[in-house]
C-alpha cells in the first residue's frame, strides 16, 4: 500500500528543454529548493545527459533516493528520449513527459494541439493551478513567445525572435556591425555604433513588447489582463516595462512540476534502447 505524501513531503525533479539553455529544478512541494542553467547542445545521448546531471545531483542537498516525481518539457524533439533515459536510469522514478495528451486536461485552442510547444503549455498549466483564468505570458528566450489564456485555457499567441537571436542576425547580415554586450543604453538616440545596436535592440524590443500586450488585450476584449514575464531575458525587461506585471522565472518549470506530479502518462522507454 502506497504512503500518501504531504504536499510539503514530495520532491519533484523536473526539467525545461529549450533551444539554448536548459533548465532543471528540484522543488520540495511548490518551493525551488535547487536549480541549473545549461547549454542546450545540438544533439546529446542518455550517457552525457547523465555525465552532466549527474555531478549536479551530487552536489545537492537533496539526494536521489528523495526523489518522488519526475517531469520534462522539452522543444527539441530529438532531446526527449535520451532525457527520459537519463533520468529513469539516475532517479529509478517514471518520468511524465509534457505534452498535449498530458497536460492535466488544459483546454487547447489548436486546430492540431500536438504542434504546441510543451513550454508554452507548461506557463498556462502554472497559472491555472494558481485559480487564475486569464492571463498573458510573455516567455524571453531564444524566441520570446506570447501565451494567451483565455477562460481556463490556452487560447493561443504569438511568436517572434529573442533578444539574444535578434542580436545575432543583425551582425551576421552587416559586416560592419560587431556582436555587443546586451545591456541597457543610456539613451535612444546613441552616440556610437555599440549602444545604437543596444537601443535598437532593447528599446524596440520594449515597443513591441507593449504593443503586441495592447493588442493582446484589445482582442481578448479585456483591459485588466495579469500579464507574467519569464524567460533568461525577462528578469532585465521588467524594470524597463510599463505593461509587466510579475516576473516569474520559475513559471514554466511549475507547470512541468504539477504534471511530474498529476500527469497521466509516464513515459514508456526501454532502459537499453538506443537513442
Amino acid at each position: 500500500m502506497k504512503k500518501n505524501l504531504k504536499k510539503s513531503d514530495t520532491y519533484s525533479f523536473v526539467v525545461d528543454v529549450g533551444n539554448s539553455h536548459t533548465v532543471l529544478g528540484i522543488f520540495k512541494g511548490d518551493k525551488v529548493v535547487d536549480h541549473w542553467r545549461l547549454t542546450t547542445r545540438k544533439e546529446t545521448t542518455s550517457d552525457e545527459v547523465m555525465n552532466r546531471i549527474g555531478g549536479l545531483i551530487r552536489f545537492s542537498e537533496i539526494k536521489p533516493s528523495a526523489i518522488t516525481h519526475v517531469g520534462l518539457s522539452t522543444v527539441v524533439p530529438a532531446h526527449e528520449r535520451p532525457w527520459i533515459k537519463a533520468l529513469q536510469t539516475l532517479l529509478k522514478r517514471p518520468v511524465q513527459v509534457v505534452s498535449s495528451r498530458n497536460c492535466l486536461d488544459c483546454p487547447i485552442s489548436y486546430p492540431n494541439p500536438a504542434s504546441l510547444g510543451s513550454d508554452r503549455l507548461c506557463n498556462i498549466i502554472a497559472l491555472r493551478d494558481r485559480g487564475y483564468k486569464d492571463a498573458i505570458v510573455v516567455d524571453m528566450g531564444t524566441a520570446t513567445t506570447f501565451d494567451v489564456m483565455k477562460d481556463g485555457g490556452f487560447a493561443g499567441g504569438l511568436i517572434i525572435p529573442g533578444i539574444s537571436a535578434s542580436l545575432d542576425v543583425l551582425t551576421e547580415k552587416a559586416a560592419r556591425l560587431l556582436p555587443v554586450s546586451i545591456e541597457w543604453p543610456e539613451h535612444v538616440i546613441a552616440n556610437n555604433t555599440d549602444d545604437a545596436i543596444r537601443a535598437g535592440l532593447l528599446y524596440g524590443f520594449m515597443a513591441e513588447l507593449e504593443t503586441l500586450v495592447e493588442k493582446i488585450k484589445a482582442e481578448m476584449g479585456k483591459k485588466k489582463v495579469p500579464v507574467f514575464a519569464t524567460g533568461g531575458w525577462g528578469r532585465m525587461v521588467m524594470g524597463h516595462s510599463k505593461v509587466i506585471d510579475t516576473y516569474d522565472p520559475y513559471l514554466t518549470l511549475n507547470g512541468v512540476r504539477l504534471v511530474a506530479l498529476h500527469g497521466n502518462s509516464a513515459a514508456e522507454l526501454e532502459r537499453d534502447s538506443d537513442e
